[in-house]
């Protein structure tokens, strides 16, 4: 193979596994990946097309136009960037000339490699990456050696040496990141071990927070949390908070979380995890958080109402309900703490929907969330005045916090921090404030008119990351708010802080810098966080896999050894074996093409289940997706605010089949409930789904 040829083939493999990143992160599917494949395949053979300077400049004002389009109204702005580098390599592959259309290509593989790293971390990817490194040396030394080449074309040339040479560096670099890779959390331990003990708390969110604390770190924008949802952005509310320590024991200056009832959790087997809430709604559809939590506090921080805690680390830890059901943890500092959390986003309208009932509150709520101290008697003048045409206390509750929400206002300057009673000074006298003191303000007057009320620190929902699809919380997203008690709802969530403009918003070229920075950060954050437990799972799993591959491709050696040695098969032997083998491997070739688009979902099932290993609710979505393909086909598409249940209570009248609704009860079992799937479920369904398709 000459120079040239050479160049041209490791340019192509550059482009390639840059690419194929993006499908090993699942990113793109296979049939986008094998078009694109197809399209360069078709550019090695193809003539070089010389386009004019207009033609180009046109080109790229249409890219551009294109781009903002898709960003802006179609896609979001990770995609259509993965989109634009897709035109632009394939519009350079047809048309490279200079030494700086390959350089484009080899940047549009590099932003190909750096996308897909922002999806996930996985063994293929991990592959794909080392196949990058490879390619990418071979490429650069090439590269430089190109125009030494082009002067003297007579010299020897043997692409076998430059191959090995950046074989041996790859070889390297993978030896010596891998040791990094293993003892970067092992030092960790050591070198930033930090005492996770009742005093390490961020102003705000310890068990005594002086009112106005939490208006010191408004004005902070730097990141406490990062949380991933298992659900579309556009399917939360923006009105979502991030539930941390709740406060019960107001002195006048202060409030407090007395701890009553405070006790351990420990995990329960049954669930994989730790029950935080024995009582849910029935089919309930709890929403997966993914959180990577600064240490900023004991609290774990999450969605209302939290039902299911997992996390490495909570295994070694001692996890505790303080009583006003929040959830902290006890353990040896190692930095960011990462756990995944379940919640039932029950909404208050749903709340306030259930009947109220005719029972007495038990004495210990009334003591603890009554509380009062000395307050100013216009205080508990005002909280009548308010509430004096409301019946029920729920309608007193709603009057109070559209009272504070109308006729006062939000200002981050603590005015109210110097006065003898802050309360009374903000009710009567300044009128504005933060969301201390609106909840503040909302508590009182609720106890003041007989309703048990408590105050939560937490934080707003938060900025999405376009790049990730996860949300950065920022410790300018702290906020206070009130849960009230009513026989019959139970603790029901009122916000009476106006909305507010305190951040100057941010452009969207900045807006977009400052995300994908942070991607790459929380990327690195992975690395840096892999622990040992997730190590050890990673090296049995890639071992056990390599060792049943090999166990495999033996055992199959032998078969098709003694196959061969069968007499019938001498009359093949005449013909052209080489043809034989193309025609086979052809037929085999297309077949598992065929094969593998059309049952794609059951081939993820299989492969997440028995090669990655994990856990059954990862695995749930794959054959109920493939069962709304099938729905869809016939005309029954899911809407988007339907539940499970409520999609097959209505296609049933249409569709003549029970298979639906067996496949919908073994995916809530199986998502939410937690029981693995076994092979007679496996069979069950593929059964299901073949009539369905019948």
């Amino acid at each position: 193979m000459g120079f040239e040829k050479a160049f041209k083939l490791s340019s192509y493999l550059l482009l390639l596994s840059g690419f194929i990143a993006l499908f090993a992160s699942e990113a793109l599917g296979p049939v986008v990946t094998a078009l694109y494949i197809l399209a360069v395949a078709a550019s090695w053979k193809t003539r070089i097309i010389e386009l004019p300077n207009w033609v180009q400049l046109i080109l790229f004002v249409f890219f551009i136009a294109l781009f903002l389009v898709d960003a802006l109204t179609l896609s979001g702005f990770v995609s259509a960037t993965v989109h634009l580098l897709v035109l632009v390599s394939l519009v350079k592959l047809f048309t490279r000339q200079t030494e700086r259309d390959y350089l484009i290509l080899y940047s549009v593989s590099f932003g190909f490699l750096l996308f897909a790293s922002a999806y996930t971390i996985s063994i293929s990817f991990l592959a794909t990456l080392v196949f990058y490194i490879f390619s990418s040396i071979l490429t650069f030394i090439l590269f430089e050696s190109k125009k030494a080449y082009e002067e003297n074309r007579a010299a020897h040339f043997s692409l076998s040496g430059y191959a090995k040479v950046a074989l041996v560096i790859t070889a390297l670099i993978v030896l010596i990141s891998i040791p990094i890779f293993v003892v970067i959390p092992r030092v960790s331990l050591g070198l930033f071990r930090v005492d996770r003990g009742l005093d390490l708390h961020m102003s705000g969110f310890s068990d005594k927070v002086n009112l106005g604390d939490i208006g010191k770190i408004l004005v902070n924008t730097d990141v406490v949390m990062r949380v991933k949802l298992d659900t579309k952005a556009e399917n939360v509310s923006p009105n979502l908070k991030w539930r941390g320590i709740a406060l019960d024991y107001y002195d006048g200056r202060s409030w407090l979380n007395t701890r009553e009832g405070f006790r351990r959790i420990s995990r329960d087997r049954r669930y994989g995890g730790i029950l935080v809430s024995e009582t849910r709604r029935d089919y309930e559809l709890l929403v997966q958080q993914s959180v990577l939590l600064e240490p900023i506090s004991n609290m774990i921080f999450a969605a209302p109402e939290m039902v299911l805690l997992t996390g490495d680390d909570f295994s070694r830890s001692f996890v505790f309900k303080d009583g006003n059901d929040s959830v902290g943890i006890y353990r040896q500092g190692q930095g960011p703490l990462k756990y995944v959390v379940y919640s039932d986003l029950i909404t208050r309208e749903e709340k306030l929907a259930r009947p109220l009932e005719e029972t007495v509150i038990s004495e210990a709520y009334r003591r603890r969330y009554l509380q009062l101290p000395d307050l100013s008697p216009g205080i508990s003048r005002l909280a009548q005045e308010v509430t004096q045409t409301q019946r029920s206390p729920v309608e007193k509750a709603l009057a109070i916090e559209y009272f504070l929400r109308e006729n006062y206002g939000y200002s981050l300057e603590n005015q109210s921090a110097s006065a003898d009673d802050p309360l009374h000074d903000f009710l009567f006298e300044t009128k504005v404030g933060h969301c201390e003191y609106f909840a503040t303000a909302q508590a009182i007057l609720m106890r003041s008119v007989g309703i048990p009320a408590r105050v939560v620190n937490g934080f707003h929902l938060g900025e999405l990351n376009r790049f990730n699809d996860y949300f950065i919380v920022r410790q300018s997203d702290a906020h206070s708010w009130v849960e009230g008690f009513f026989p019959g709802p139970g603790w029901v969530e009122f916000d009476a802080t106006p909305s507010s403009t305190t951040l100057r918003p941010r452009v969207a070229l900045s807006r977009w810098f400052g995300q994908f920075l942070d991607a790459v950060d929380m990327f690195w954050t992975e690395i840096i966080t892999y622990n040992r437990v997730k190590q050890i799972g990673f090296f049995r799993s890639l071992s056990y896999n390599i060792r049943s591959s090999l166990t495999k491709l033996s055992q199959i050696s032998l078969e098709l050894d003694e196959f061969a040695q069968l007499k019938w098969l001498d009359n093949f032997k005449k013909w052209d074996s080489s043809t034989v083998i193309y025609i086979v491997l052809g037929c085999l070739g297309v077949a598992a093409l065929w094969i593998s688009y059309r049952y794609r979902r059951y081939v993820r099932v299989l492969w997440k289940q028995w090669f990655f290993q994990q856990a059954s609710s990862r695995i749930a979505p794959e054959y109920y997706l493939e069962m709304l393909d099938l729905l869809r086909r016939k005309g029954l598409v899911k809407r988007p605010a339907e539940t499970p249940n409520e999609f097959v209570e209505r296609i049933q009248v249409d569709l003549n089949a029970l298979e639906p609704a067996f496949i919908t009860q073994l995916y809530y079992r199986n998502r939410f409930g937690h029981f693995p799937l076994g092979s007679s479920d496996l069979s069950q369904l593929y059964g299901w789904l073949k009539e369905l398709r019948r």
